[in-house]
């Protein structure tokens, strides 16, 4: 072969070398924060689903990439719960019990979300994801079963999410799009909650008339309301 022929055969496998990467890089990564205690996360509520969802749906596949894993010390928040159940930690030694603190650098660090990182928060992992924003810029946020108060309870004000005020305004600077999911019939948190957490993040809310908690799939309408957010935002540049 000539010395002419190889240059360009060099120059073929060079621009479908740079054909295959530009693909790679257009694909976009999810990351999905589970609600606390949802451990093997792969088993629990509509995740697993979600990411065969992604797998063998050949569109999907082409453009999404999803990061599911277990997050840090899942089991353990039993333990604690059970511990504040009958009183064995005050007020002030709670304060050391920070899923808050443990998570979002996990999501930061171990997940590498960035801005071009769309997070998908469910329940606890909903609060979570939008505290994430609160501090750092990504590229979307999808809240499904969200709150911003403690609810009540004794182990979401242990968590360290609700210890400051939320700057809504940050949220929204730092995210492109805001997505909530809320389930009418949701026996954990109340719909009026949820409601009140879409509106102050200045986010479309997807209502779910006779649903609950999200506990189990399927959810399609999870990744068709992610594309048209991701369309209306790429019309919008």
């Amino acid at each position: 072969m000539s010395a002419g022929a190889n240059t360009i055969a060099a120059t073929r496998h060079q621009i479908s070398s740079n054909n295959i990467n530009d693909k790679m890089k257009k694909k976009i990564k999810l990351i999905l924060l589970p609600g606390m205690g949802c451990c093997p996360v792969k088993e629990s509520n509509f995740y697993g689903w979600l990411e065969t969802k992604i797998r063998t749906d050949a569109h999907l596949r082409e453009r999404f990439t999803l990061d599911l894993r277990d997050f840090p010390d899942p089991h353990l928040w039993y333990f604690f719960e059970l511990l504040i159940i009958l009183s064995f930690f005050d007020d002030d030694a709670l304060k050391l019990i920070r899923a808050r603190s443990i998570w979002l650098p996990f999501v930061r660090d171990a997940l590498a979300a960035d801005e071009h990182s769309i997070l998908i928060g469910h329940s606890s992992g909903a609060v979570a994801c939008a505290r994430y924003a609160e501090k750092y810029k990504v590229k979307g946020i999808c809240v499904c079963a969200g709150y911003d108060d403690d609810l009540g309870d004794a182990t979401e004000r242990a968590s360290g999410y609700f210890d400051t005020p939320w700057d809504y305004r940050k949220i929204q600077e730092n995210t492109q799009f805001r997505v909530c999911f809320a389930g009418a019939r949701d026996h954990l948190v109340p719909i009026d909650v949820q409601r009140r957490f879409a509106k102050n993040l200045d986010a479309k809310c997807v209502e779910f008339p006779e649903g609950g908690h999200f506990f189990t799939p399927t959810f399609e309408e999870l990744m068709r309301e992610i594309e048209k957010a991701l369309d209306e935002t790429e019309d919008e540049t």
